[in-house]
C-alpha cells in the first residue's frame, strides 16, 4: 500500500531525531505505511517577521480523532527533510507512519533555529504549536479536550519540557492562540535528555563542557549561569502532580543520550505518583535500532489508552 502523492510533508519527521546511521536494514518500516492526506507549511505563529509552520497529516482510513504533536528536531535544529530517494525516505520514516497507522492525525512542528533562536525559545514554539493545534481542533477533525506529544533525541526532550510545563490559555490575552491551553494529555519520548545537569552522571554537564567547547552556547546562545540555565530547560525539575501519563523508549547502548536520562526521569515521575512506562531496548542505539516499528503497538496502545 503506497501513500498519497502529498507524501513529502512526512519526511520532514526524519528530522524528529538526529539522521539514521547508514549502513542500518529498516526491513520492516514498510508495514506502517499508510495512505494519508496532508496540508503543508500551515503556519501556527510569527517570530520577527517569519513565520512557524506545521504540516498536518491525516490518515485516509480508520482515524482515531486524536491529534499527535510530533517535534521536527535533531540536535535542536528544525529543517524540511529534502532526501531525493523515494523508497529511501518512507522506509526510513517510522515517526509519522507509527503514529498515522495508529489512526492518530500527526501534527509535524518546526521551531525556530539557532543561532537566532535558542532552546528556551524552541519550547515556547512548540508550546504555541499545542495552543494552535487545539484552537483549530474542529478543523482537523480532532477532539480539542485531547492532544499528545512525541519526539525523540532533541525533539523528545522539547516534547517533555512542554508535556511537564502545559499551561491555561490566558483570557485576557489579544492574541486567540495565547487563550487557549497548552496543556497535553500523554508524552511518548524516544531516547531523549531528561535531566541536562546530571548527563550520566552527577554534575555531567561538566564532562560535555570540558569535552565539547561551546555546546552550551549553541544551546543557549549566552552562557551565564550554567547550571541555573540547564535546570531550567531540563524536564526533570518542572515535574509536578498534575503533569501527563509518559511512555519513554530508549536503547541500553545509546552513546549519545544514556538510558540513564530515562531512567532517572521515571524514577521521578514514580516520586511523584504519575503514571509512567519505561521501554528499554537490549542492544539499542540512539535514534534506530532494527526493529523499532514494533513499539509503535506500544506507542498506539499508550497515547489510546490516557
Amino acid at each position: 500500500m503506497k501513500p498519497s502523492p502529498t507524501r513529502s510533508a512526512a519526511f520532514a519527521v526524519l528530522f524528529i531525531a538526529c539522521l539514521i546511521a547508514s549502513g542500518a536494514s529498516y526491513a520492516g518500516i514498510e508495514t506502517l505505511v499508510v495512505p494519508y492526506k496532508a496540508i503543508e507549511d500551515v503556519v501556527y505563529g510569527q517570530k520577527e517577521g517569519m513565520g512557524l509552520t506545521l504540516d498536518v497529516l491525516k490518515p485516509e482510513k480508520n482515524g482515531n480523532g486524536r491529534g499527535i504533536i510530533a517535534v521536527s528536531s535533531g540536535g535542536w535544529k528544525s529543517n524540511k527533510s529534502n532526501l531525493p530517494e523515494e523508497v529511501a525516505e518512507f522506509r526510513r520514516d517510522h515517526w509519522a507512519m507509527g503514529l498515522l497507522h495508529g489512526g492518530f492525525t500527526v501534527f509535524v512542528v518546526r521551531h525556530g533555529n539557532g543561532p537566532r533562536f535558542y532552546v528556551p525559545e524552541m519550547i515556547e514554539d512548540i508550546r504555541r504549536s499545542v495552543r494552535f493545534v487545539r484552537m483549530k481542533a474542529k478543523d482537523y477533525g480532532i477532539a480539542p479536550n485531547w492532544i499528545g506529544i512525541t519526539s525523540g533525541a532533541s525533539g523528545g526532550h522539547l516534547a517533555m519540557m512542554v508535556g511537564v510545563t502545559g499551561e491555561h490559555g490566558n483570557p485576557q490575552s489579544k492574541d486567540p492562540v495565547e487563550r487557549v491551553s497548552s496543556r497535553v494529555q500523554a508524552i511518548v519520548a524516544w531516547f531523549a535528555p531528561a535531566d541536562m545537569i546530571n548527563w550520566g552522571a552527577t554534575d555531567g554537564y561538566k564532562m560535555i563542557e570540558a569535552g565539547r567547547p561551546g555546546f552550551f552556547g549553541n544551546i543557549f546562545g549566552k552562557v551565564t549561569n550554567l547550571p541555573e540555565q540547564l535546570k531550567a530547560i531540563s524536564p526533570i525539575y518542572h515535574v509536578t502532580p498534575e503533569d501527563p501519563p509518559l511512555l519513554l523508549i530508549h536503547g541500553d547502548q545509546d552513546k549519545t543520550v544514556p538510558v540513564q536520562q530515562s531512567e532517572i526521569m521515571k524514577a521521578k515521575y514514580e516520586e511523584v505518583g504519575l503514571k509512567v512506562k519505561l521501554i528499554v531496548q537490549p542492544g539499542g542505539g540512539h535514534t534506530y535500532w532494527d526493529g523499532i516499528e514494533k513499539q509503535y503497538d506500544e506507542v498506539a496502545k499508550w497515547f489510546s489508552a490516557q
